[in-house]
């Protein structure tokens, strides 16, 4: 099985400023914690959440892949010069993998460390991802080849999830045109979060009438178990799920270019939520109307 280690970010610097990235990247309470030693990638952490920037142009400026502890090496993989780890690329997205025994001698040889991780911001770490992919078989064979177990599927989503059921992939099989990837994070309070990053400048969408009449239907099952309704509509937070089993979610737009970040405070609840993922994505989708 395989468990997640970071996700990369790439910077195209025809089209982006790398220093426009750093200023976000330190709102959002990323600090840079190493340098590769050929100056072409950097890690940035906060708690237990880990970015690899990286700076190319024959990318997109956006979530760009991820990275893994893996014993198996995904078919197509080569050598990365500057990360030293195995890498292949589908549907535009890099897979990084390396056996865990190895890391630190990897990441000791290709890396210079030049500071701590953030920890400002109560984010724990990243629960998942949420990528479109317009080719089922690319899926199907990402998630046999690094053993992701697939635990449901849908109108809109194939899940999987890696050893331990700690991260989920959130596969959305499309071909429209808004193609904005989501990261999910992990979070013991959603508000705090929602507050510094609201401070910071970062943007979200106000919960709809059509969901703030559903989520009235939630608080109609059981009030004692939920949080004050004021709460969820003081902080437009969107709750869904079951009295006894509930996630509480805010979701931030482009707080990187090209980038969602969905902050999830979860009760008893295991995985992402994928009822929190269709409705943000559909706000998304409704505001890109002309």
């Amino acid at each position: 099985m395989a468990e997640l280690n970071f996700l990369e970010y790439n910077v195209n610097p025809d089209t982006h400023a790398i220093d426009d990235i750093v200023i976000k990247l330190n709102s959002l309470g990323f600090n840079k914690i190493s340098v590769s030693k050929d100056g072409r990638m950097s890690m940035w952490a906060l708690n237990k959440c880990v970015f690899l920037i990286n700076t190319s142009n024959k990318f997109s400026t956006g979530l760009s892949g991820f990275g893994l502890n893996a014993k198996k090496v995904i078919d197509g993989s080569k050598h990365c010069e500057s990360s030293g780890l195995n890498v292949a690329s589908y549907n535009g997205i890099n897979i990084y993998t390396y056996p865990v025994e190895l890391f630190k001698k990897t990441y000791d040889e290709y890396f210079t460390s030049v500071g701590p991780a953030g920890v400002d911001v109560n984010i724990d770490y990243f629960a998942g991802i949420v990528l479109n992919f317009d080719h089922v078989n690319q899926v199907n064979f990402v998630n046999d080849s690094l053993d992701f177990r697939v635990v449901k599927r849908s109108m809109d989503y194939i899940t999987s999830v890696c050893e331990h059921n700690r991260f989920n992939m959130l596969w959305r099989l499309t071909t429209k045109d808004i193609k904005i990837p989501t990261v999910v994070v992990k979070t013991d309070s959603v508000s705090d979060v929602t507050a510094k990053y609201v401070t910071q400048g970062f943007n979200s969408y106000e919960l709809s009438k059509v969901r703030l009449d559903e989520i009235k239907n939630i608080y109609a099952q059981d009030n004692n178990l939920l949080p004050p309704k004021h709460f969820i509509e003081g902080w437009q937070i969107n709750l869904s799920g079951k009295p006894k089993s509930f996630v509480m979610d805010k979701q931030f737009v482009d707080v990187l270019p090209n980038l969602n970040l969905l902050v999830s405070e979860r009760h008893n609840h295991n995985g992402v939520n994928e009822e929190s993922v269709i409705y943000f994505n559909s706000e998304e989708e409704s505001a890109n109307v002309v």
